[in-house]
């Protein structure tokens, strides 16, 4: 009998010191939030939470927002959610669950961009630094529809992206990236005009990318409170594109200055690439006399290749033009996060 008092006495003051942790665990995550909040608003941000609450005891910290809205008028960023919800295991606080609602809204410089999704949810391994770099995050998406204030949508039928440290690394910050969409079916007017003049589909049947990206300082924080990491080196280790009778297989890499403007070369592998200059052509992107031009030297590059439907093809960037072979097609895009 007293050895089973002893037990008892043993489970309960047990029972009483985790109940104790959790119990502190909540309330320092609630006030670190809300003092997070607040930092924020004496930036200038607009950063608001109708209530923030924290439950799931005993081996959960799951945080819920309601009424979410920030925005930081320096970038011109924002981001809108009914709720949002943050989950954590009591014991392991730096492996987060992400859950997003059915229907969000996000601000950007110049647009804002309407998400609907039957599922969005999130893993994010974090450091255990005040500053919390990102380790490894997952996002993935069901059902996915994007609405733009300038007249675009787009619907997703699944979409993954996958971001990790890259192992090794040692001169800057690097991070391996995936990104994949299913069912992608891209929409606005000029997309329904070129799709009449060319036959394409309205749906992309699949694109996903494979990256490795060296950035000015790494994913943590102050991503949120400062700026954005800005890519300086790209190595695209794998395109694959497929839109109907259009294949797009892809590799290579650039470099990337403060000005956003890219360096280098991407080597493409295209399947029925004539597509892709009538693409050009319908959107105004090349006049006629150009669509002409590049075809014919692309014709004999192909045909060089013995398949007259299928082209290797180099896209170089150098003094902020894009060139295709040796034609300039237009300006580098910028590559600049906002």
């Amino acid at each position: 009998m007293r050895n089973l008092t002893r037990y008892l006495l043993v489970l309960v003051v047990a029972a009483l010191g985790w109940g104790l942790y959790w119990f502190i665990g909540a309330r320092a995550t609630e006030r670190g939030l809300a003092a997070w909040f607040e930092a924020r608003r004496a930036e200038g941000w607009t950063a608001e939470a109708a209530t923030l609450a924290t439950s799931g005891f005993p081996n959960r910290f799951d945080t819920t927002f309601e009424g979410l809205h920030l925005s930081d008028p320096e970038t011109g960023v924002g981001w809108s959610a009914p709720w949002f919800q943050i989950l954590s295991l009591s014991y392991k606080p730096t492996h987060v669950i992400a859950a997003w609602p059915a229907e969000q809204e996000l601000r950007l410089p110049g647009e804002t961009l309407g998400l609907a999704a039957t599922r969005m949810i999130g893993s994010l391994e974090l450091g255990t630094t005040p500053a919390l770099p990102l380790e490894r995050l997952v996002v993935e998406g069901d059902t996915a529809a994007l609405a733009s204030s300038r007249g675009w949508s787009a619907e997703i039928a699944a979409a993954q992206l996958a971001l990790r440290e890259h192992p090794g690394a040692q001169d800057r910050p690097v991070y391996d990236l995936a990104v994949s969409l299913d069912g992608f079916a891209p929409d606005s007017a000029e997309l329904r005009r070129l799709r009449a003049l060319v036959e394409l589909p309205g749906t992309i049947e699949t694109l996903s990318a494979d990256l490795t990206i060296g950035f000015d300082k790494a994913w943590d924080l102050s991503a949120i409170e400062v700026a954005r990491p800005q890519p300086r080196a790209v190595v695209l280790e794998d395109l694959a594109v497929r839109w109907g009778d259009l294949v797009l297989i892809g590799n290579g890499a650039f470099d990337v200055g403060t000005d956003g403007r890219p360096v280098g070369e991407l080597f493409f592998e295209a399947t029925n690439w004539r597509e892709m200059v009538a693409i050009a052509e319908a959107s105004g992107t090349i006049g006629p006399d150009e669509a002409r031009r590049i075809t014919g030297a692309l014709s004999l590059m192909a045909g060089l290749g013995g398949d007259p439907d299928r082209l290797d093809v180099t896209l170089r960037f150098d003094r902020g033009i894009t060139w295709l072979g040796p034609i300039p097609v237009g300006a580098a895009p910028d590559v600049r996060m906002p």
